[in-house]
């Protein structure tokens, strides 16, 4: 599997994981009421570990994108390497 196409797939598994445990992330209401889709919220909140340490605690890991980047880029490799042998 090409590695970009991996973290396309971790990505959008990563999103919907976030809208179904956090909540109001990408879906939320507008100032009419009506539910509608935030992008720049996602990409703030996606990016937000970069700039402060609070989704680093250890209870909120699941919830940190780039953590979840790095343990997925690890399995990749260690899986292609394996594979390799």
């Amino acid at each position: 599997m090409n590695y970009i196409y991996y973290l396309f797939i971790i990505t959008l598994i990563f999103i919907i994981y976030i809208e179904y445990s956090v909540g109001g992330i990408l879906f939320r209401p507008n100032g009419m009421g009506v539910m509608s889709m935030n992008i720049s919220s996602m990409i703030n909140f996606l990016i937000h570990p970069l700039k402060s340490l609070f989704l680093w605690n250890k209870n909120l890991l699941d919830t940190n994108y780039i953590f979840v980047i790095i343990i997925s880029s690890l399995f990749y490799l260690i899986y292609y390497y394996v594979r390799r042998r």
